[in-house]
């Protein structure tokens, strides 16, 4: 198994508009992509006309307008701590005590019950409106309770900060995105606009894609290396979060790839970085190529590749020259059987790279 990271917390770009980029905690900068994993320490900014979505988990998101930079401080569950920097979004939290405490340099706001609130953050300043649900506005002068319908600006300075109340304002583009993002299904739902579920003989439920019958897993998308992570996949595929870090993939004569969700309640079900096995080529003691495949579900690590479960399935071995996996150039990404490579192979994680990947390029598909 590639990373099980089961006490690290973990966000990701759930939808994006327009373009956005990530400052990460440990220092480098890049475009942000959709299914991009977040963790504490790490800036999100949004470009002018941009819009996006961060996904705290299944039941909190945080929206993101235009020109806007957001830094997440904690993710851990009741303790989730989000600074606003500057710009203006929107929390949206469907189960009372999953919200996130919004920072600004102007104080600090607390969900109070399942809602949606906009908070905006300029010249020091903080403009909160509570659309749906109630909000405490917290400041050195004590708790105010924001109801549906009202908004309230935090002036002054934060010593002495000043309440003025106000009405909404008229709805807006980053209104009509989060009526959007509303509007999207829970997460079986959400999969069944892009495949189907189907019922395996041996591991019961599973979703089938809505792709090509070429189509397999962890093609399109890259690796990439997270300090805290590992090597972690991420899909360019618009529903390529869930079914590459939950769960396992296998291949029925029937039905072709499918992805299996994990057994177990939603506290015990551990985030991995991939589920897929990685391993390396190598020609004397040097690196040539990297390949991976999926693996099924519950397998542990095998010595030989043959061993895995998809090892013979149809182009689930890859290999990529190991230049440019650690670009990211998986569209070069080749198509292998077992008994092809070589005696050289080695089943084992690839170093850590020694700088930092640049944007994914999409393969054909």
């Amino acid at each position: 198994m590639v990373g099980l990271a089961p006490l690290v917390l973990v966000a990701h770009v759930s939808a994006l508009h327009g373009r956005a980029s990530l400052a990460r905690s440990e220092g480098n900068a890049v475009p942000a992509t959709v299914n991009e994993p977040l963790l504490p320490g790490d800036t999100f900014a949004t470009h002018a006309g941009a819009a996006a979505e961060i996904a705290l988990d299944a039941s909190v998101a945080v929206r993101v307008d235009g020109n806007s930079r957001v830094q997440l401080v904690s993710l851990a569950r009741h303790h989730r701590y989000v600074r606003l920097l500057d710009g203006t979004i929107d929390v949206s939290a469907h189960r009372n005590g999953d919200a996130p405490r919004i920072e600004t340099s102007a104080g600090a706001v607390a969900p109070d019950s399942p809602g949606s609130f906009r908070i905006s953050a300029a010249g020091g300043e903080t403009s909160v409106t509570a659309e749906r649900g109630t909000i405490r506005i917290l400041t050195p002068n004590g708790m105010q309770i924001l109801r549906p319908g009202e908004v309230v600006t935090i002036g002054g300075t934060p010593d002495a900060p000043a309440l003025h109340y106000g009405t909404p304002a008229p709805p807006d583009d980053f209104d009509r995105f989060n009526l959007e993002r509303d509007a999207v299904p829970a997460e079986n739902a959400y999969l069944s606009r892009y495949g189907t579920w189907t019922t395996l003989p041996r591991y019961g439920e599973a979703w089938r894609p809505s792709e090509t019958s070429e189509w397999t897993p962890f093609l399109n998308g890259r690796w990439f290396w997270r300090n805290a992570l590992g090597w972690t996949w991420i899909s360019r595929e618009s529903w390529g979060w869930t079914p590459y870090h939950y769960g396992a993939w296998t291949y029925d004569a029937h039905d072709g790839w499918c992805w299996v969700p994990p057994s177990g309640s939603a506290s015990t079900i551990a985030w991995e970085s991939g589920n897929g096995a990685l391993f390396t080529i190598l020609n004397g003691s040097r690196m040539t190529k990297i390949g991976w495949l999926p693996l099924a579900p519950n397998e542990p690590s095998h010595p030989r590749l043959s061993q895995y479960a998809n090892a013979q399935a149809p182009n689930a071995v890859v290999t990529l020259d190991f230049g440019d996996f650690y670009s990211g150039n998986v569209s070069r990404a080749r198509e292998e059987t077992v008994k092809a490579l070589p005696a050289t192979l080695r089943i084992g994680t690839p170093q850590p790279p020694k700088g930092y990947h640049s944007e994914p390029s999409a393969r054909s598909m």
